[in-house]
């Protein structure tokens, strides 16, 4: 993942509003209605999420299509939209622009945050998380399912406007953590195409998979065992174990990462409760958790607990 690109500006031109609008993959036509008006724009994303925070003093209309997923949260005296079918106020609930369908915008007095999604992260992680990667990612509203789910995806909105107002935007793991949960939400708060039972039932089997080769490898991190063993042990194929990690482990890893993890974890304890008076060792208590390689140890051990194995051991 790149590093995080951010841009504020003031500006009070419909030209330079235009202009980065465009910034953020949303090139609508903009227009201010009488001659007084002021915008304040701030973006901050990368190539998979951008969060969108702009002001508008004034009245304005906008017109377009955008490239990007835009979900706008609004707080507005008028926020009006129009597309091909639909019409509705971003005053009342978040409003989900969408690539193919374009769209209208009448505003006054508007402060909005904007989460913008890019169309192969959404595809991405419906492929992960429903195991759809066959089938086009195609909302079918530009409103939410529901007031409820309008309520949550507004908070949800908020949470991303702190992370980025407080810096922890900029941090790389925060940012990967935020962008997957935003594109979940977007793709369960607003209507998406297809079957929902069987995207339901999809979420179940991977839960299903994933505690139990959880479990699995939990329990026999000690012994030779490979990813295709917790795979068997699942129930399931070593692709669809590795989308079910995804989808449901709480850093998106990959099984191994977990093993590996697991195991790190196991060699910690050891390297706690040994003495090298009774003849423990780093590297034996290493080699006992399948980790070979002294140095590449050390690193691992020192990123998860700050300090070198030795050290531990020295205790």
């Amino acid at each position: 993942m790149s590093g995080v690109v951010r841009h504020e500006a003031t500006v009070t031109s419909s030209e330079a509003v235009r202009g980065l609008f465009e910034d953020v993959g949303v090139p609508f036509s903009f227009e201010p209605v009488g001659e007084q008006f002021a915008y304040r724009h701030r973006h901050d994303g990368d190539e998979r999420l951008t969060v969108v925070q702009l002001r508008l003093e004034g009245a304005y209309s906008a017109w377009g299509e955008t490239e990007v997923f835009c979900a706008a949260d609004v707080r507005a005296e008028r926020y009006d939209w129009r597309t091909r079918d639909e019409t509705g106020s971003g005053v009342r609930g978040p409003a989900l622009f969408r690539p193919g369908h374009p769209a209208l915008v009448v505003g006054a007095a508007v402060e909005v945050t904007n989460i913008n999604l890019a169309p192969h992260l959404l595809q991405e992680v419906a492929g992960t998380v429903y195991g759809t990667e066959d089938e086009p990612v195609r909302f079918l509203s530009t409103e939410p399912v529901s007031p409820r789910l309008g309520t949550y995806w507004t908070r949800l909105s908020g949470i991303a406007r702190e992370a980025v107002n407080s810096g922890a935007f900029e941090a790389e793991l925060v940012r990967a953590d935020l962008t997957r949960h935003l594109a979940v939400a977007a793709l369960e708060c607003f209507p998406l195409a297809g079957d929902p039972v069987r995207r339901t039932l999809s979420m179940e089997a991977q839960a299903r998979r994933y505690r139990m080769a959880v479990e699995f490898l939990d329990a026999h991190a000690s012994l030779p065992i490979t990813v295709e063993d917790a795979a068997r042990a699942a129930g399931t194929t070593t692709p669809a174990l590795v989308r079910a990690f995804r989808a449901n482990h709480p850093l998106g890893l990959h099984p191994l990462q977990h093993l590996r993890r697991t195991r790190l974890a196991a060699a910690h304890a050891d390297l706690a409760a040994g003495s090298p008076a009774l003849g423990d060792t780093v590297r034996e208590i290493a080699l006992r958790w399948g980790f070979a390689h002294p140095g590449r140890f050390a690193a691992a051990y020192r990123r998860a607990h700050g300090v070198y194995p030795r050290e531990t051991l020295g205790r």
